[in-house]
């Protein structure tokens, strides 16, 4: 695995033997094979640093949701920025929300946009009917600093699940989702659109989406993207073993309503992973394809209208119980996909790698590219791509948490 496909970062395991292949690796690589360990002083291994990633050009946000801000996991978030000059990352504010409160863990799920970000305070993950909250943070132009602009709170009516399980922002539009029920299947769970008026700055509920398939076909709400007038969320069966679904929702712009577009059926995951952009749809099935070692399938809309599986991603060395797919993110013509690498089975040196893949321009197939790795069985937890670069968290509950920023292009 000694070539411009692979890259393991230094650190990840001790003797000679790991530091003459980080050496040959890097001598290896091109200059597009960067990794940048994020700076980050607080060592301890009970923050949730890196529990949620997102990044916009030269921006990235690390989610801290167990950080004690104002209390025990009251959690933060940490903004980042890129020196183009130094190309270095460094951080440029902690966000907190004004009524920070002790259990909230802050940051747990977060998406950014330009200069505004959209941040859950989840204490409650369980089914019950918890109110959580979404805050809006947005950057003032004239001093720079991150300042809370909104708080988002429940409006629901039903039965459906914790508030803010998901989150995702595109410039003024927000979607927001609801849990549902993944312990005992009772309900499904919601997806919210918020709109942000252009005098008041208020942000409004527009609509509300719901999968037309019920419960037989996943807990709906689980996860979910925005990208313009696409929203896509994820029902999954979570611990049942059958697959579960992705719903695609399209807004009509001269009536700015929101309708299901398509159910998309047969999704193997037990936590749905997906993104969508350009016009692209990835989904993680960590436990789809032969042994169960995962696949991401990626879909475009035909000119017929329907969203069609146009390609399956497995990785060139596909593992038993690999779960390729766990985490999914893309942006343009490159795709990070996380998954296993070695020694499963065992107890011990377990590594869980991300793996890039890209699209040929020619001929619009996507082949793996490389694979970043740090050597710890964390890294992977959250993925974000976005512009030249993506961030990458790792997080467990035994080790400090990290965060590394890899170069696309």
């Amino acid at each position: 695995m000694m070539s411009n496909q692979f890259f393991r970062a230094p650190g990840a395991s001790a003797g000679r033997w790991a530091l003459a292949l980080v050496i040959a690796a890097l001598a290896a690589l091109p200059a597009t094979a960067q990794i940048f360990k994020i700076p980050y002083a607080d060592t301890s291994a009970s923050n949730a640093f890196g529990v949620s990633v997102a990044i916009d050009g030269n921006r990235a946000l690390v989610g801290a949701s167990a950080e004690n801000v104002c209390g025990v996991n009251s959690g933060a978030v940490f903004v980042f920025e890129r020196d183009s000059e130094l190309e270095t990352w460094t951080q440029v504010a902690r966000l907190a929300p004004r009524d920070c409160v002790e259990g909230d863990f802050f940051g747990h799920a977060l998406s950014i946009s330009g200069d505004r970000a959209l941040i859950t305070a989840s204490g409650n993950f369980s089914n019950r009917n918890a109110s959580n909250a979404a805050y809006v943070f947005e950057r003032d132009s004239t001093s720079g600093e991150w300042v809370e602009a909104a708080k988002i709170v429940d409006e629901r009516q039903e039965e459906e699940g914790s508030f803010a399980a998901s989150v995702s922002l595109d410039g003024d539009r927000a979607l927001i989702t609801t849990s549902g029920d993944p312990i005992r299947h009772l309900y499904a769970g919601a997806a919210y659109i918020y709109e942000r008026h252009p005098v008041s700055g208020r942000w409004i509920r527009s609509a509300r989406l719901a999968g037309s398939g019920g419960i037989a076909h996943g807990v709906f709400g689980g996860n979910a993207v925005l990208d313009g007038d696409v929203a896509v969320v994820t029902s999954s069966t979570y611990y049942r073993a059958k697959p579960g679904a992705i719903y695609v929702f399209e807004r009509d712009a001269a009536t700015n309503t929101w309708s299901e577009a398509q159910r998309i059926g047969g999704i193997d995951d037990l936590r749905i992973s997906v993104d969508i952009s350009h016009g692209r749809i990835l989904v993680g099935e960590s436990r789809a394809g032969d042994g169960k070692s995962g696949e991401a399938t990626l879909y475009e809309k035909s000119d017929a209208g329907e969203w069609a599986l146009v390609q399956t991603l497995r990785p060139r060395v596909p593992y038993k119980d690999g779960a390729f797919g766990t985490e999914v993110s893309f942006d343009g013509d490159s795709a990070l996909i996380a998954g296993y690498d070695e020694q499963l089975g065992k107890d011990f040196n377990i590594d869980r790698v991300v793996y890039e893949f890209r699209r040929k321009p020619d001929t619009g197939e996507w082949t793996q590219r490389r694979i970043f790795d740090v050597g710890a069985v964390a890294f992977g937890y959250s993925i974000a791509a976005g512009g030249e670069f993506a961030v990458i968290g790792e997080h467990s509950d035994q080790q400090p948490g990290a965060a590394y920023v890899v170069r696309l292009r």
